[in-house]
């Protein structure tokens, strides 16, 4: 029996919020991503839920005044511990009993943990290597290629907005044997930022003095899939550029059009790779012919394989 196609018109639909928020200690990350929240949760504080791998930091913030208004009030808080260990796979452990509990926007602060620090990627292969004694080997621990895979599924869910914050650290390199800064880099997995559909780069904290605001959180666009802000300028987030936030994801995107935004994301970190890398490229056509893509442009690959070779490129 023949299929009966269905046409309709396309629709913008409502969607989650996939946001990063980098910048150096300090920089007001936490505080900005609690301002996000609560306005992506309607500004009900008890639907906002928080992953705290930042040595209960994030408690601080309770009953304080709020450069955006009124204080930040009670919100679930899930306390990630070096003795539980950051992999990956424990925040989203955390973030489905959250999504039990009613929250209908996780804010994961920090994910840097989850890279670098106890239990996080880089640990596991680190332990893994001291086993086998060989780097390659290590990387392609199955449990390391679970855990790793897992950092992609922190950035976004379909069913909560979700806002990561990453560390970020000054990076150097030595020129003609002196050390100089190059810039400022994410504690966190090479590329990763082509994930989230919006990237802020911290500048300034937001400040209340006396219950009065005299600065709101001041951030970067380093990329946007969103409209409403444009790449590369400084926006300092108001109550008004928030509510315009909300209300831009509440109205609705198109899915196709994020998704393909991603995509091309994902071919323009591989180009970049394969430029950076040259002796990646033999190994680049060998994965791309054993995913069943061998006589495809890279620019025709669908995001799922995209994804998936640039992970497996990248490792």
């Amino acid at each position: 029996m023949a299929f009966v196609p269905v046409i309709e018109e396309v629709q913008r639909v409502a969607c989650k919020a996939s946001i990063m928020i980098e910048g150096l200690s300090g920089r007001g990350k936490s505080g900005l991503a609690l301002a996000l929240g609560k306005a992506l949760a309607n500004n009900d504080w008890t639907k906002v839920g928080v992953i705290d791998a930042e040595n209960k930091s994030i408690n601080l913030f309770a009953g304080l005044p709020s450069s955006f208004g009124g204080k930040f009030e009670k919100f679930k808080v899930g306390q990630l511990t070096p003795d539980i260990g950051f992999k990956p796979s424990n925040y989203l452990i955390y973030r489905e009993a959250m999504i039990k509990q009613g929250a209908e926007v996780i804010i994961e602060d920090s994910i840097s943990h989850a890279w670098q620090y106890k239990g996080g990627v880089l640990d596991m292969v680190t332990k893994v290597q001291s086993v086998v004694k060989n780097q390659y080997a290590a990387w392609g621990d199955s449990e390391v290629v679970s855990e790793k895979n897992e950092l992609l599924e922190l950035i976004r869910d379909n069913r909560v907005h979700v806002i990561t914050t990453v560390r970020v650290k000054e990076k150097h390199e030595l020129i003609e044997g002196k050390p100089i800064s190059i810039g400022e880099q994410q504690i966190q997995q090479a590329d990763l930022k082509y994930e989230p559909d919006l990237v802020l780069h911290m500048l300034k904290a937001g400040k209340v003095q006396g219950g009065i605001t005299i600065q709101n959180p001041v951030a970067k666009i380093v990329k946007s899939r969103y409209a409403i802000f444009t790449e590369g300028d400084v926006y300092e987030f108001t109550q008004e550029i928030i509510e315009q936030l909300r209300t831009y994801l509440s109205e609705g995107i198109d899915p196709e059009v994020l998704l393909e935004q991603q995509r091309q994301d994902y071919v323009t970190a591989v180009k970049a790779y394969l430029d950076d890398h040259a002796s990646a490229r033999p190994i680049w056509k060998v994965l791309k012919d054993d995913a069943g893509y061998k006589d495809s442009k890279l620019e025709d690959l669908p995001l799922a394989i995209l994804k998936s070779l640039f992970i497996n490129i990248t490792s």
